[in-house]
């Protein structure tokens, strides 16, 4: 057999393009984190531009069908179509759109009577394309540059696409009235099929594939994604928007990926049921900034795969951008590629989302690529571009052979003009292998992972039909792997990939036996989550899995390991409000598992977690920076450590970082403390901020009111200062102002930063906290460390700093009220390694000055305190077979105890199949209906209940409860509780009880 080595071919090719063109308009691009992209325009310069492009190859040299540098336009959206054709629209000089063929040479041109950004679009045939500038759109057939069909507006066109057949065409425009219009027209009629009206100008649009869904985004002042019916043009669904980029959709449309100015990217998935869409998860995106932003956004048309292209801002004014890929069943990235130097605009995926094209600025310096294209299973790319310019927008044909890629000759912040456009055999090479995973029984197997040994990143995992396929594999003789949990392995050797051609090759995998049984796994019962399991069939000891994801799959790497002698674990790596999915494997040789346990919800406490402040009247604190004992006793205190790693993807540990509140009796000023325990020292910048929407409506006013806004409490080198900035609708600001001889000192004595500061309160200055006639404001509050790292975030979930949406209320003057106990109790006999245990579980109350939770039980000597706990969950294991009352009581942080909660009973011998004495009790009739007759003897005189409880533990009648002498008794029970209700069908128990004789019974 002939093995053939593959050799990564590194080219590299200068070029040098000297353009003299004197009087045209110079542009660079401006980019601030908080109001958005700019483009400024001045003057006339002769611009010399130079690009450099670096190839690098799978199986074979990727290579550049063809190319076109523009001396004047700048190159702004490309399409290519399944035909091979690209469509390509230039700007600021020269404007036009250009068809291209098979070379650099446009089958023909159209000029476009505007200097600004206009879209385009092509039928995926390429046989009819549209562009939309100004208050025209017109199509065209691929065969000339003589529109078939125009329509003229009032409005302006920022949006428009086509459908595949060519034969109806979707846009966006604003009107002069500041209303937006979506419309559907019929080529070649001027009134349209439909119109959906929206108040205020749209910012862009995008469509599904098959253009069955529509999506119009709002950004000034709306901030809002509407997704459209494009048969009718109704409104399917809405959400928050805040970004100048178009979202990304899968063919059907069932799939959408948004993205915001605050670094996260949304996943909407339909739901059939409920005919609209949901959230199916979030992702922060990271970069090691200041803050970030999503920009370039890619589904595959089958819906698999998303791709993210970001901007990070760093410190000092420079840029760097990453890379991040998908599965869209888990937010968790398959890879990231980092530091690209600056923003990726763009991003584009084949069908199956087996490439990735991604175009972006590139550093200033022009030392990283413009363009990467990847392969789904690896962050390392198969192909670069360099150049001196920089990249606007890139598209990939369906199956990947074809990509092309457009932007401006020089680099988008830099003044000048010129423009570039690629065009890219983007197809990989190499051959393929796919086949069928089945079982012994002959049925398929999905998530089996296949992989190619020897090389790195090349597998597929088996869908549900068992269906597997890697692509792309530089032809050579291999080792194929199938792997699965529960599985045995399965490899072949010496399977020959040619290239061009796919090999077949299918799998049948013989199952592994005896897993574990996952026991228990805690429900809030502390900081952590605990796992109990058993197994019966001995190995070599057990693997622990998570997932966040119930629909998703577990990693292939186990959260971790623990011997075979043991049959717990305890995890701590786990933070508020999520939910965590278990499961547990038996290690019957190293590589080899049983199949996974059953899977069980765990999730730690949150009874801290609170989106509400109520601010109390306390004494005048000292304001020096330091924590005096029973200073801060009467304020309301919170948790506002950043336990997501909300905004810097740095989760910070619960309660680093403590803030309090509270107010003087005239509500003229609020006083504020914050500990920071992650900052051990003080540095310049070093700040707390809050933010106050004062009036609490959601919104921030228009430009011109500066009576709502953010105050920083900082720390710098030159001095503490404390200022306030007028924060406004549309998402500007305004100018800062800087209260004299402001109440606040910073210290690291402690040894790490404690904060005090005070803020005027009234409506005397603008600047002032002026709350609302319930004496409320809406809040949100960071701190920072020195000034990227956001130690302190609070409301934990609040996604949107500028908007006020998801703010936090605080209230200001109110009275410290004593808690109510916790409701839902029920109580849960488990049997666990011959021991016998009470699940103990109760909901959460509604508060916000919650401390912990007080477990009083009863084991025959009256209430005492068992036990004090955050969580709302508590194992009881008894040293003797007794039964036992519980009662729970609630207390808030200034030591406030709630009244004690209803009472649950754990009965050792629930469980027990035959009860202590049971010849001695009987019940007729059996099962009982409605009412029956409780028959038992005591052989003793003794104080004697006759109890009737739930499946749950929870008493639901005393039938007796006095002294009672020895003999025979009957008692009549009709159903009812205690107050008299009829209680529902079902199973109930009996239980006389006194301190001789324990009697057990079921109803």
């Amino acid at each position: 057999m002939k093995t053939i080595y593959i050799f990564l071919l590194l080219v590299f090719c200068q070029i040098n393009i000297i353009a003299q063109n004197q009087g045209f308009v110079q542009t660079r691009i401006v980019t601030d984190p908080e109001t958005g992209c700019t483009v400024e325009y001045q003057g006339t310069k002769t611009i010399t531009a130079q690009h450099v492009e670096s190839i690098a190859g799978g199986s074979e040299t990727l290579n550049i069908n063809w190319q076109f540098t523009d001396p004047v336009a700048v190159g702004s959206k490309t399409v290519v179509s399944e035909a091979g054709t690209t469509f390509n629209s230039w700007w600021l000089n020269n404007e036009r759109v250009s068809l291209y063929g098979d070379n650099a040479t446009p089958l023909w041109e159209s000029a476009v009577p505007t200097e600004w950004e206009y879209p385009v679009d092509m039928a995926p045939d390429g046989a009819f394309l549209t562009v939309a500038f100004d208050s025209v759109v017109q199509v065209f057939a691929s065969t000339s540059q003589i529109p078939v069909w125009e329509r003229i507006v009032d409005g302006d066109f920022i949006g428009v696409k086509i459908s595949e057949s060519g034969d109806k065409v979707f846009t966006v425009e604003n009107m002069p009235d500041g209303k937006s219009i979506v419309s559907a027209c019929l080529v070649g009629q001027s009134d349209p099929v439909w119109e959906t009206v929206f108040d205020g100008p749209a910012t862009t649009f995008a469509a599904s594939g098959d253009r069955s869904t529509l999506v119009m985004c709002q950004y000034v002042g709306y901030n809002t994604l509407w997704v459209l019916d494009a048969a009718d043009g109704s409104v399917i669904y809405n959400t928050s928007y805040k970004n100048q980029y178009p979202p990304a959709l899968s063919y059907d449309g069932k799939v959408i990926l948004n993205g915001d100015y605050n670094g996260y990217a949304f996943l909407y998935v339909y739901d059939d049921e409920q005919e609209s869409y949901a959230e199916k998860w979030n992702f922060k995106v990271g970069g090691g900034g200041t803050s970030a932003w999503v920009l370039g956004m890619g589904v595959s048309a089958d819906g698999s795969t998303a791709g993210v292209g970001t901007l990070v801002f760093l410190p000092g004014g420079s840029y760097d951008g990453e890379i991040y890929l998908f599965d869209t069943g888990s937010n968790v990235p398959l890879w990231v590629f980092e530091h690209c130097g600056d923003e990726i605009c763009s991003i584009d995926l084949t069908n199956d989302g087996s490439l990735m094209a991604a175009a972006g600025y590139g550093p200033m310096d022009h030392s990283k690529p413009d363009f990467y294209l990847f392969r789904r299973q690896s962050n390392d790319p198969i192909y670069t571009l360099s150049t001196q310019g920089s990249f606007f927008a890139t598209d990939i044909s369906a199956d990947g052979t074809l990509c092309s890629v457009t932007g401006k000759a020089v680099h988008a912040r830099i003044m000048g003009s010129g423009g570039l456009l690629y065009n890219i055999d983007s197809n990989p090479g190499g051959g393929a292998v796919a086949g069928t995973i089945t079982d012994e029984n002959g049925a398929a197997v999905d998530h089996v992972k296949v992989e190619v040994e020897g090389i790195e990143d090349y597998f597929d995992h088996s869908d549900a039909g068992g269906n597997y396929e890697i692509k792309y594999i530089p032809a050579a003789s291999y080792q194929i792997e199938a792997t699965k949990v529960g599985y045995y392995p399965f490899s072949v050797s010496g399977v020959e990939i040619i290239e061009g051609e796919t090999i077949t090759l299918n799998f049948a995998l013989e199952a592994t036996e005896f897993p574990p049984e996952l026991i228990t796994v805690s429900h809030g019962s502390d900081y952590s989550v605990h796992l109990e399991w058993d197994c019966g069939v001995s190995g070599e000891g057990f693997n622990i899995y998570r997932k966040s994801d119930p629909e998703g799959l577990f990693p292939e790497v186990p959260l971790a390991t623990v011997d075979a002698e043991i049959f717990n674990y305890v995890d701590e790596n786990v933070f508020p409000l999520r939910t965590y999915y278990y499961a547990v494997t038996r290690i019957i040789e190293p590589g080899i598992e049983s199949p996974y346990s059953n899977v069980q919800e765990g999730w730690m406490a949150s009874g801290f977690v609170i989106d509400n402040i109520s601010v109390y009247h306390g004494e005048t604190p000292v304001i020096d920076g330091t924590i005096s004992p029973g200073e801060w006793d009467d304020a309301f205190r919170m948790d506002a450590s950043d336990f997501f790693g909300t905004y810097d993807n740095t989760p910070n540990p619960v309660g680093s970082v403590t803030m309090f509140f509270k107010v003087n009796q005239e509500m003229t000023e609020l006083y504020v403390a914050c500990i920071n325990e992650n900052d051990t020292v003080m540095e310049d910048h070093d700040e707390v901020a809050l933010y106050i929407d004062d009036n609490n409506d959601g919104t921030y006013p228009e430009q011109g009111d500066d009576s709502e806004g953010n105050y920083w409490a900082a720390h710098y080198a030159s001095g503490n200062q404390l200022k306030y900035r007028p924060i406004y609708g549309n998402g500007g600001v305004g100018t800062v102002i800087y209260l004299e001889n402001p109440q606040l000192e910073v210290s690291d004595e402690t040894g790490h930063l404690v904060y005090e500061f005070m803020i005027p309160m009234g409506d005397d200055e603008v600047w002032k906290i002026s709350p609302n006639e319930e004496n409320q404001s809406g809040l949100f509050t960071f701190t920072l460390d020195d000034p990227t790292s956001f130690d302190g975030y609070w409301p934990s979930l609040n996604q949107q700093i500028f908007v006020p949406t998801d703010y936090g209320d605080i209230t200001f003057g109110t009275d410290n009220e004593v808690p109510v106990p916790p409701a839902d109790v029920s109580l849960t006999v488990l049997s666990y390694n011959n021991e016998v245990m009470a699940n103990i579980e109760w909901s959460q109350p509604s508060m916000n000055d919650f401390d912990h939770f007080n477990v009083y039980y009863d084991a025959g000597n009256g209430f005492e305190l068992l036990n004090n706990t955050i969580g709302t969950q508590l194992y009881y294991s008894a040293s003797t077979p007794a039964i036992t009352s519980f009662y729970i009581t609630t207390v808030d942080q200034s030591g406030q105890e709630s009244v004690p909660s209803e009472t649950v009973v754990f009965d050792p011998w629930t469980n027990v199949d035959e009860p202590l004495m049971q010849s001695c009790l009987s019940v007729y009739p059996n099962p009982a209906s409605g009412m029956a007759t409780i028959s038992f003897r005591l052989e003793n005189t003794a104080p004697t209940k006759v109890m009737i409880f739930n499946l749950q533990g929870k008493l639901v009648a005393e039938l007796m409860n006095g002294e009672l002498p020895a003999g025979d008794y009957s008692v009549i029970w009709d159903g009812t509780n205690a107050a008299g209700d009829q209680l529902p069908d079902g199973v109930y128990f009996v239980r006389v009880i006194n301190p001789q004789t324990l009697l057990s019974g079921k109803l």
